[in-house]
C-alpha cells in the first residue's frame, strides 16, 4: 500500500456483493481487459456464467463510504482446479475502477479475500498476473504472495495492443494454514 493511501482517511467500505452489483463489477473487469493486461478472456461473464465458477461466498465489493451502490471495484476467488484433491486452492481475481487505484481499495478487498479464504479452509491462493501488470504484482507481494515461477507462452493474446503476440503469466501464491494446522491451533486456544 501507499504512503499516500495509508495516511488518507478511509473513504470506502467493503461489503458482500449482491446481484445488483453485477453491472458495474463487468463494467470494472471490462476496464481491466481494455488495458490489454488483466486476461487474456476476450469478454466479460453473463452474471449466470459468474455465478456458476466463482465462489459466491467470496465476492466482495468495494464501494464509497457516502454511497452504498457506487461500486468501487470487486474481488472473489474461484477453485484453482476441478479435482477435489485441490479442492483447497483457488485462484483469485481483483478489478479496481481507475477512481479507485490509489486509495487502499486493492489492498483492502484483497485483506477480505485472504481472510474469508481462511474460513473457507482454503489452503493456498494463486494470482496469475501479466510481467507488465506491475500493479497488480505489487499488491499481491504487499499481502505476502510470493512469486512461484512464470508460465511461458502460456496463451497468444487475441485482441488489444498485443493481439497475436504469445504472453508470458507469473504465478504468485500465498500459502494459507493447512486443515490439520487449523486444528492443532484451534486444540491449542482450547486449552
Amino acid at each position: 500500500m501507499s504512503d499516500n493511501a495509508e495516511n488518507k482517511k478511509k473513504d470506502f467500505r467493503i461489503r458482500p456483493f449482491n446481484a445488483a452489483d453485477y453491472p458495474q463489477m463487468r463494467e470494472i473487469y471490462e476496464q481491466g481487459l481494455n488495458t490489454g493486461h488483466a486476461t487474456y478472456e476476450t469478454r466479460s461473464l453473463t452474471f449466470e456464467e459468474f455465478k456458476n465458477v466463482k465462489i459466491m461466498s467470496s465476492v466482495f465489493v468495494a464501494v464509497e463510504e457516502d454511497d452504498d451502490s457506487k461500486v468501487l471495484g470487486w474481488v472473489c476467488a474461484a477453485q484453482a482446479s476441478t479435482r477435489t484433491v485441490f479442492h483447497g486452492v483457488v485462484e483469485d481475481s481483483i478489478y479496481l475502477s481507475k477512481e479507485a487505484q490509489g486509495r487502499g481499495i486493492g489492498g483492502a478487498l484483497l485483506d477480505q479475500l485472504i481472510e474469508v479464504c481462511r474460513d473457507l479452509h482454503k489452503w493456498a491462493i494463486h494470482s496469475w498476473i501479466f510481467p507488465e501488470n506491475e500493479g497488480s504484482a505489487g499488491l499481491h507481494k504487499s499481502r505476502g504472495f510470493v512469486k512461484v515461477g512464470t508460465y511461458s507462452h502460456m496463451a497468444k493474446m487475441t485482441y488489444g495492443e498485443l493481439a497475436g503476440q504469445w504472453r508470458d503469466t507469473d504465478v504468485y501464491e500465498l500459502l494459507l494454514p493447512k486443515p490439520e494446522e487449523k486444528k492443532a491451533e484451534a486444540n491449542q486456544k482450547r486449552k
